[in-house]
């Protein structure tokens, strides 16, 4: 059931129609999380206890709501839920739709429409600037990764309660806080919990490309702790075929680059829910 609303919202999420600004707006997550906070601010506590208030309680409270509601009427009010509650933690702005747009501008040589489509991804720039497109590449893989994959990774693997702390926890750390304590148990968690989605998308990269190049750009680093990014960024490289991770000058080359990147994650996503499907059914 869970991955038939998987492939539901996933569908909805390519329709270009205006959704609901409380549902695509970035800061949604915040719309729970700050009552939350103010809640843990008057009981006084920091740290651990506080993550545990924000985090941990909504989301084993809406997860198990979810999963009670699938086991009445015949599960519809579950799916609903269940299907309101990922398109909300995914967004309804598609990443795939995103990047086909940002490739229609650049085939179209329009340097004015790549620059602002890049800064829906958080870069900011011009085509041309040092360092511009090699950064747009690794946001957005660093976007589907963390995102996209790692939400659906424990929605499938655990249900909804499990993507609903990934997505929390991912939004607190990425906020700034006074609460040094709280930050650093986010980062903590955040690498526990992106850690296995990492991995098995570093396979699936693998699959879907190179194997050979990405065996050897990942030898000796697959089951580190390292910087997951980095990993990430070598591993795509890798995968597609790159010798090196040169900036390109023409706008023409910059985008076979990034169709080739988006090809490969388009691949690994088919990977992906092939995986779920025989998890579901093992499970």
């Amino acid at each position: 059931m869970k991955l038939l609303i998987l492939l539901l919202v996933l569908g909805l999420r390519r329709l270009d129609v205006a959704w609901p600004e409380w549902l695509r707006a970035p800061v949604r997550f915040a719309r729970l999380l700050v009552p939350l906070g103010d809640l843990a601010g008057t009981l006084r506590l920091s740290g651990t206890a506080r993550w545990l208030v924000m985090v941990a309680l909504p989301a084993v409270v809406i997860g198990g709501l979810v999963a009670w509601l699938h086991c009445v009427l015949g599960g519809l009010p579950g799916w609903i839920a269940g299907g309101a509650l990922l398109l909300w933690l995914l967004g309804p702005d598609s990443e795939n739709r995103r990047v086909d747009d940002l490739l229609v501008r650049g085939r179209m040589e329009d340097a004015a429409g790549v620059s602002d489509a890049a800064a829906d991804f958080g870069v900011s720039g011009e085509p041309g600037d040092q360092g511009f497109f090699k950064g747009l590449y690794s946001r957005i893989l660093n976007r589907e990764a963390e995102g996209l994959f790692a939400i659906t990774f424990w929605l499938i693997v655990l249900g909804y309660w499990a993507a609903l702390l990934y997505s929390l926890n991912y939004f607190l750390m990425r906020v700034e806080d006074e609460d040094e304590a709280l930050a650093s148990t986010a980062r903590t968690v955040h690498t526990a919990l992106f850690w296995p989605p990492a991995r098995l998308l570093l396979g699936c990269m693998a699959l879907a490309g190179d194997w050979r190049r990405v065996s050897e750009a990942l030898s000796g680093r697959f089951w580190t702790l390292e910087d997951d990014d980095r990993v990430l960024d070598d591993a795509m490289n890798a995968a597609v075929g790159a010798d090196e991770d040169a900036e390109p000058q023409a706008m023409d080359r910059a985008m076979d680059r990034l169709e080739s990147r988006q090809g490969l994650l388009l691949r690994c996503l088919a990977i992906w829910l092939l995986l779920a499907a025989v998890w579901v059914l093992i499970s």
